[in-house]
C-alpha cells in the first residue's frame, strides 16, 4: 500500500504540472466573446521579391499601370548608398528620357514614384546621375517592361447578333475574339484588360452606340476575361492591321 500511494502522488504531481504548462500557453480570453484570442499573425515580407537579390541590380515594376496614374518603381543598386538615381523610359525616336528621379537608400535599395504620360508598352530602366555613372550603370542593368493602359466604359454583345455581318464584314460567331469600336480601322489590334486579366483582340465591328460606352466586346472576349454586364477595362493600341 505505501508504494501504491507513493505512486499515486508522483502521478497527481505530474498532472499538475502538465495542467499549469497549458494553462500558462493558453490564450488570452477575449472580454468581447468570451473565447481565446487567435495569435497575432506576423505580416508577409516581400524581402528579395519586392527589391531583387541582395548584391545585384535590380528593377521590379508592376506589368500593369494606368496611364496619369502612379506607377512604382523598386530595386537595388548596389554600391550606391544615398546617391541619386534617375527612373528613365524608353522613347522610340529619342532614347531613354528622364522620367523621376530619388536616392538610393542606405541599404541599397531605391523605390521611384512615377505617373505613366505614355499608353502602350513602355521600357524603363533606373541609372545613376551623371554622364558617367549613368552610362556604368546602364550597362548591362535590368529593363522592366510595363503595359501601360487607359481606361474607359464597356459592354458587351454576341447573343442575337451570331450569324449576322460584322461592320468589317465578317460573320459573328460564339468563338470569335474582337471589339467594337467607332472610329479605329477594321483588323486594328487592341490590347484589354479587365480585373488582372488581359488579351488582344483585333477591331471587328462598329459599336457601341450607347451613351458613356466606348467598346463592345464580344461574348468570346468578355468570357475570356470574365467580363460581365458594363464595366470599366483598360485599353492599349497595339498596332494597326489591315481593313478587313
Amino acid at each position: 500500500m505505501p508504494e501504491s500511494r507513493r505512486d499515486r502522488a508522483v502521478l497527481v504531481a505530474v498532472l499538475c504540472a502538465a495542467l499549469s504548462l497549458c494553462a500558462a500557453g493558453a490564450a488570452p480570453a477575449d472580454p468581447d466573446t468570451g473565447g481565446a484570442t487567435m495569435p497575432e499573425a506576423l505580416p508577409e515580407t516581400t524581402g528579395g521579391m519586392g527589391y531583387g537579390d541582395p548584391g545585384t541590380q535590380s528593377l521590379v515594376v508592376g506589368p500593369i499601370a494606368v496611364l496619369h496614374q502612379r506607377l512604382v518603381a523598386r530595386g537595388t543598386m548596389p554600391g550606391a548608398a544615398r546617391r541619386q538615381i534617375v527612373l528613365q523610359r524608353l522613347d522610340p525616336k529619342h532614347g531613354w528620357r528622364n522620367v523621376a528621379r530619388a536616392r538610393v537608400r542606405s541599404t541599397d535599395r531605391f523605390s521611384i514614384s512615377w505617373r505613366a504620360d505614355r499608353m502602350g508598352r513602355i521600357s524603363l530602366r533606373a541609372v545613376l546621375t551623371g554622364r558617367r555613372s549613368a552610362s556604368a550603370s546602364s550597362a548591362g542593368g535590368p529593363i522592366a517592361k510595363v503595359m501601360v493602359y487607359r481606361t474607359a466604359m464597356a459592354t458587351y454583345y454576341g447573343p442575337g447578333f451570331f450569324g449576322r455581318q460584322t461592320a468589317c464584314g465578317q460573320t459573328l460567331t460564339p468563338d470569335m475574339h474582337g471589339v467594337a469600336h467607332k472610329k479605329l480601322p477594321c483588323g486594328t489590334l487592341v490590347a484589354i484588360t479587365y480585373k488582372r486579366r488581359e488579351i488582344v483582340v483585333p477591331v471587328i465591328d462598329r459599336g457601341p452606340f450607347h451613351a458613356g460606352f466606348s467598346w463592345d466586346l464580344t461574348q468570346a472576349t468578355a468570357d475570356a476575361l470574365a467580363f460581365t454586364g458594363t464595366g470599366e477595362i483598360g485599353y492599349a493600341r497595339v498596332r494597326s492591321g489591315p481593313a478587313a
